[in-house]
């Protein structure tokens, strides 16, 4: 894979397939992941599109440091690949971003605004994760796992006692077929033993001890007024696509889902940017259990 500098210092792996003067598509995964999570999905938006994934900084085979595990450091890597490819900062740009990979996108709006973005998708990621002591975001908008001090603690003991367990729970949340089994599934042992390995080879290539400092920066950050500053008040033209999993082990659909009301608050129907759409055919990791509909999915949203 390509490879570039930060302006830290630190390597960054991408791919970037399809045509170099095609529309630029950049894939941001989410936690634990890399750019191997869009296999399916990255050719086949390639025939019109060019598309970059990189591999987050601490996944994949990217590089970290001692420092850098927030979700802001993250967000300037991705502006960091976006100059280094020399790309058009004329609001032509499409971006997805899964789980965290949303978040970094939110990151990114807030320190250099939307306007290189024509287009945004964020995969199943609530604006916060963490519940409030007053009540107002809790079980019915906030993670189904790492919601408080409590479930982050266990969740880092876990990633530094035994990260294979740690990285297998998370396994089980974001494939439907596990969190949300259905009759109807019909996934063959030889499918739920091939997906355990892949992503846990995978995740077993980053510091599990980083990742823990890097799930509580993320955890902990309310982007509920950020989105609705950057994207509605600041009079963003960046369409944009949420996509909620009804049988997401990670968020109820009510917490993706609210992103869609903060970008649209006071908006009149024309200027109403944001669609959200909730799915039964996958959970947190859709794009990869079915990733034909993800696809159609995306490319009906570009085009219009």
């Amino acid at each position: 894979m390509p490879v570039f500098s930060t302006n830290d210092d630190v390597k960054i792996f991408y791919q970037d397939v399809g045509p170099k003067d095609a529309l630029p598509l950049i894939m941001i995964h989410g936690f634990t992941g890399s750019s191997a999570v869009f296999l399916h999905n990255i050719h086949p938006l390639s025939q019109k599109h060019r598309v970059i994934a990189p591999d987050l900084r601490g996944h994949g085979e990217s590089e970290s440091r001692a420092t850098g595990y927030h979700v802001s450091r993250l967000a300037m890597d991705l502006k960091n690949l976006i100059d280094h490819l020399e790309l058009p900062h004329t609001g032509d740009i499409i971006a997805i971003g899964a789980s965290l990979g949303a978040a970094v996108l939110w990151s990114y709006s807030e320190l250099f605004t939307t306007a290189v973005f024509s287009h945004m998708v964020f995969v199943d990621q609530a604006p916060l994760q963490n519940y409030t002591a007053d009540g107002d975001w809790g079980p019915s908008h906030g993670s189904r796992g790492c919601n408080s001090a409590a479930t982050l603690a266990y969740l880092q003991a876990t990633l530094n006692l035994s990260p294979g367990s740690a990285y297998q729970g998370i396994i089980d949340a974001c494939l439907a077929y596990r969190s949300h089994p259905l009759p109807t599934d019909n996934v063959s042992a030889e499918k739920r033993e091939g997906d355990s390995n892949f992503f846990l080879e995978v995740a077993m290539l980053g510091d599990a001890s980083w990742r823990g400092k890097l799930m509580a920066n993320h955890t902990a950050l309310d982007w509920r007024a950020s989105i609705r500053h950057n994207f509605a008040t600041r009079s963003s033209t960046t369409k944009v696509l949420v996509i909620a999993s009804e049988r997401s082990g990670c968020f109820p659909t009510a917490g993706p889902l609210t992103v869609v009301d903060l970008i649209n608050a006071g908006q009149e129907a024309p200027r109403r940017l944001a669609t959200g759409v909730t799915i039964s055919w996958g959970g947190h990791w859709c794009y990869w259990e079915n990733p034909e509909k993800f696809n159609a999915l995306v490319r009906e949203f570009l085009n219009h």
